[in-house]
């Protein structure tokens, strides 16, 4: 018994239904051109509406149909294509270089405000005008496009059917996203008419503020730019339009390569001009380094105030404001765009959504209808139309007309915005008692944006499931993709529910196990976030990324040994990976060994050689092992002097490779602080953050090069700037307790402290520098506590046992103390100070021997301390050691001879051997040194008692 044909119910775009119909009557009604391809079609009775030309049944057919149209009607079609583009451009401004006159200047100054993001991007092209469609055979798209060439781009359904397919081709749900374009090597030089023109032609596409102009934008500028690679207005049009395309993009490493490259060589060619510095705001937006970027934005309109671009940057400015959701500034900076460039769109559209937000819904309309009376096919403008009509006027039959006109266009917008409107239209229909197609909107709306609760809420009402098919690929790579988009807006607890919904759906997506738990780590969740990393090691255990992150997170908490292990296991599936031996180089200079550091460093440099972290880190270590070298001796000079060489040139390089990146731009600031003095970092820093003044990172740097110049004043004021900003800034915190401690306001820096406890309880340094103020302050058993509180958190936290120890002897547990003290000698045997502990509280207990040997232990590891040389030489002369004491004061007089304390001991030990006179001499040297000395009253009676 034969099956019974498949059925299909039509929507005309009039809104006309059709059917039920057979698949071969479909198929006939394609070839004899009675579908254009912007149709919709449903399975009967129960399917899901999509576009005719989204249907792989019916696909090929459409593409052989038009085809044919194109080859039997081209003529018709130029014809078309020239009634379409006559544009009306706005009157030439003087200063546009007679080009064309689309961006007229303005000096009008508007209020300060905020920050944040977006998103876009674009599809591969091999010549003007022309895309390539991933989904079609290479023949085929050649045969195509070069027929069609510019005039497919306006051809009615043509034009639909193409974008139909561009957009909604399934699979994996990657298809819809487009990749940037970048300009190729200089070609012939085009006449300066004709470039002209063609320029004139790119900003026409712009105004029209579509995702569809857009590319076609990208497209027509990437070959211009070939033509005219140093026009630095051209270069900063095609920087705009990758930052409308971005939210459309696919965003990976080779869209963010585009914009990067392309933005450092714009800027490369004129470093003061204003092009160039929005080309540097267009990477940072797109980098989703939103607060660098609106404050590159700012810097743009303060220092340049005639430039073509000034319009725009309004534009860009408003929407910073509008995302921090700063309506009110926003909306007047997106209406000073419109009033300054009228033909563009887009800050119409914007303006009209803010007002939306503003519930001023009559105002909304305005902006809305007035961009459809230029562009009456607009998607955006039509849906925003129909949120005006519905939220605020509640008229359901008016709000609907305008969805349903927008919906079933097969033009693109962003999918947040397709998504509610699918979801109003379904508010609708459920108000209409159309229940099927309110769930099947609902559905849809759930489908484009998995985080549209409004969406989630509506299917359950109407019965629906808002559980994700594990077997669709396109919801997980969706779930990817905004979590991402979250990401880069800051919001990493937002992203981290969608990398983990991402990887529960598909537990073999070892990438979205590692963005996961890169945003937990953000969110101070250190443990839940190595266990993602095991969970994305599991499931790809050839992920070399996986396990030099959990090394990197594993050293940052200071467990070397799990770090070393992870870092083993992954150098044994790629030795001489560059990402690798960053890892190691890494690992050896948080272990404080920078010898190891610099060359395992230096072996990834000969692998890669443009790895920015590389040189921040070689810069850095440089820097330490420089600081470290104190001899005085020819060898060590020398070395010393290269350390430093070598730091001022790996960070120049690292800011070289990337003058926007952060990283780069602090280590080369703390450069200059100490290889120039600390004054020339302090202007450095102060430049930067006068550019970018919304990044806290360039203040943070700033407070650091005070602090480690013991300008604790100044320290304290970049600090307390930062946390009133970003009063969850913990790193801030901790530096501002810093600051109050040194500067004597004890009670201040310990609420500091705890502020910073507060915001991340699994990180012990809040808790170690307050219980470091209690011992400061005498306060031993509340040190105690503290630090017994870090090691419950971390017990591989330095120096926490030596602390403890210290607060347990001070209070007189000699028992207890030891015991810490051991414990970090196992845990930090290159550290001296659990043996100079050990050897205060055996002499305590007079155990003078042991003594001794505790400090010939401690003088190993730090020979270069005359602290250590005088109280060993105590210990010995304790024990009856006194040749050795007096060796080992000689020691530290070679090294400290204005060391008060080595003359008291001085003084003990000649009182001990009987030569009285000097030992006045030593006691009275002594008292010269450390005139306000504790004991002075005891030493001057010492000195009575021996003759003086």
């Amino acid at each position: 018994m034969s099956q019974n044909p498949v059925q299909w119910i039509i929507r005309l775009e009039a809104g006309n239904l059709k059917g039920p119909i057979d698949t071969a009557v479909v198929l006939k009604m394609i070839r004899e051109g009675a579908f254009t391809g912007s149709e919709l079609i449903a399975r009967y009775p129960d399917g899901q509406w999509t576009f005719i030309s989204r249907e792989p049944e019916f696909y090929d057919v459409l593409m052989e149909a038009l085809e044919g149209a194109i080859r039997t009607d081209n003529r018709k079609v130029q014809k078309n294509m020239t009634e379409e583009t006559i544009f009306m451009p706005a009157p030439p401004p003087p200063d546009l270089l007679q080009r064309t006159g689309n961006f007229p200047q303005v000096q009008t100054p508007l209020p300060q405000a905020m920050e944040t993001p977006t998103s876009g991007a674009f599809e591969e092209q091999k010549g003007e005008g022309t895309l390539e469609l991933h989904s079609v055979t290479k023949i085929k798209k050649k045969q195509l496009f070069k027929v069609s060439r510019g005039p497919l781009m306006l051809l009615g359904g043509a034009f639909l059917l193409l974008v139909g397919f561009f957009i909604f081709s399934g699979g994996d749900g990657s298809a819809d996203k487009i990749s940037l374009i970048a300009p190729g090597k200089p070609g012939a030089p085009l006449p300066e008419a004709e470039a002209k023109k063609r320029y004139r032609t790119v900003l026409n596409h712009i105004e029209k503020d579509t995702f569809e102009d857009y590319l076609e934008a990208q497209n027509k500028m990437v070959a211009l730019i070939e033509g005219a690679p140093s026009d630095l207005e051209m270069r900063s049009v095609l920087c705009l339009i990758y930052k409308e395309l971005w939210p459309y993009a696919k965003q990976d490493a080779a869209d963010i390569k585009t914009v990067s490259n392309f933005s450092q060589s714009t800027r490369v060619l004129d470093v003061t001009s204003p092009y160039g510095s929005f080309c540097e705001a267009v990477k940072l937006y797109t980098s989703g380094r939103y607060r660098e970027s609106r404050g590159a934005v700012e810097n743009l309109l303060e220092s340049y105030d005639n430039f073509s671009m000034r319009p725009v940057a309004y534009e860009f400015k408003a929407e910073l404001l509008e995302n921090d959701k700063d309506y009110q500034i926003a909306v007047r900076y997106y209406e000073k765009a419109a009033q300054d460039w009228d033909h563009w769109l887009k800050p119409k559209v914007r303006a009209g959504f803010v007002y939306l937000q503003l519930h001023v819904y009559p105002t909304a309309s305005e902006w809305f209808r007035s961009v459809l009376a230029a562009a009456p096919n607009h998607k955006a403008a039509k849906i925003g139309l129909g949120f005006s009509e519905y939220y605020g006027f509640h008229q359901n039959e008016s709000a609907q007309k305008f969805l349903s006109a927008a919906l079933s266009s097969s033009t693109r917008a962003p999918r947040p915005l397709e998504s509610e409107a699918w979801q109003v239209q379904g508010e609708i229909y459920l108000a209409q008692g159309k229940k099927r197609d309110a769930l099947s909107s609902a559905q849809t709306a759930f489908k484009l944006n998995p985080n549209n609760e409004n969406a989630r809420q509506l299917v359950l009402r109407l019965g629906g499931s808002d559980k994700i098919n594990k077997g669709d690929k396109s919801q997980n790579n969706e779930m990817i993709y905004l979590g991402d988009q979250y990401v880069r807006q800051g919001d990493c607890l937002s992203a981290q529910a969608e990398f983990k919904a991402a990887f529960d759906m598909d537990p073999k997506n070892a990438t979205a196990a590692l963005k996961a738990a890169k945003c937990l780590w953000q969110l101070n969740q250190t443990y839940e976030a190595i266990e993602w990393l095991n969970k994305a090691i599991k499931s790809d255990p050839k992920f070399i990324s996986a396990y030099v992150l959990q090394a990197d997170y594993l050293s940052q908490r200071f467990d070397f040994n799990s770090a070393t292990q992870s870092l083993n296991n992954v150098s044994r599936l790629a030795a001489n990976n560059p990402e690798v031996l960053r890892g190691m180089a890494l690992l050896e200079f948080r272990k404080n060994n920078m010898i190891g550091a610099i060359n395992y460093g230096l072996r990834a440099v000969k692998i890669y050689d443009a790895d920015i972290d590389n040189y921040i880190l070689l810069s850095k270590a440089n820097l330490a092992m420089a600081m470290n070298i104190h001899s005085s001796l020819k060898k060590e000079i020398e070395r010393r002097e290269n350390a430093f060489r070598d730091a001022v040139r790996y960070a120049t390089k690292a800011v070289e490779l990337d003058a926007t990146s952060t990283d780069a731009q602090t280590a080369y600031g703390h450069m200059l602080a100490v290889t120039s003095g600390t004054d020339s970092g302090v202007d450095y820093l102060t430049g930067l953050i006068k550019k970018y003044n919304y990044s806290y990172e360039y203040r943070i740097a700033l407070a650091e090069v005070y602090k480690e110049a013991e300008r604790w004043n100044d320290a304290r004021l970049i600090y307390e700037q930062v946390v009133e900003a970003e009063p969850r800034n913990k790193k801030a915190w901790i530096g501002l307790g810093e600051s109050l401690r040194a500067t004597g306001f004890n009670e201040k820096g310990l609420k500091a402290f705890l502020n910073a406890a507060v915001i991340d309880p699994t990180d012990g340094e809040a808790l170690f520098q307050a219980g470091k103020l209690y011992f400061e302050t005498n306060r031993f058993e509340e040190a105690l506590q503290q630090f017994i509180r870090v090691k419950a958190m971390n017990p591989n936290f330095p120096k926490s046992n030596y602390y403890a120890g210290r607060a347990a002897f001070a209070l007189g547990h000699f028992d207890e103390a030891l015991k810490f003290a051991l414990e970090e000698k196992r845990l930090n045997p290159g550290l001296a100070d659990s043996y100079i502990l050990n050897a205060e509280i055996h002499s305590a207990q007079q155990a003078f021997g042991e003594c001794a040997s505790d400090y010939a232990q401690a003088l190993k590891l730090r020979p270069a301390s005359a602290e250590i040389y005088v109280k060993s030489a105590e210990c010995y002369r304790k024990a009856g050691s006194l040749e050795i004491a007096e060796t080992m004061l000689t020691l530290a007089m070679d090294r400290e001879s204005g060391y008060a304390e080595l003359y008291r001991e001085q003084g003990a030990l000649f009182e001990k051997k009987g030569d009285n006179p000097a030992a006045r001499k030593s006691y009275r040297n002594y008292l010269e040194l450390a005139p306000n000395a504790t004991d002075r009253k005891e030493i001057q009676q010492r000195i009575t008692r021996l003759g003086g």
